[in-house]
């Protein structure tokens, strides 16, 4: 079950556009793509009700699947690790 997070919601906006900004802009990957699109329905969901989720989300188009830690502690960072698909 998801948890309510202590980190204040300016920081999980930073931290999730952060990560946007490199998958769409420094990996190349389509802001509009499936996979983007589900990230960011976590982010969102993590950014306006502080829910906290730790979950993968596919990337098989590229090769890749994201292992995500969306986390409670204002202490830890958001975690998106993309994994080659062997």
């Amino acid at each position: 079950m998801p948890t309510i997070s202590d980190k204040p919601q300016s920081d999980r906006l930073k931290e999730s556009v952060a990560i946007l900004k490199k998958l769409t802009v420094d990996l190349g990957i389509p802001y509009t793509s499936p996979e983007v699109q589900e990230l960011k329905t976590h982010f969102d969901a993590y950014i306006k009700d502080g829910i906290c989720w730790s979950g993968s989300v596919s990337f098989a188009a590229y090769g890749r699947i994201a292992q995500v830690i969306l986390p409670r502690s204002s202490k830890k960072t958001i975690e998106v690790m993309l994994k080659q698909i062997s």
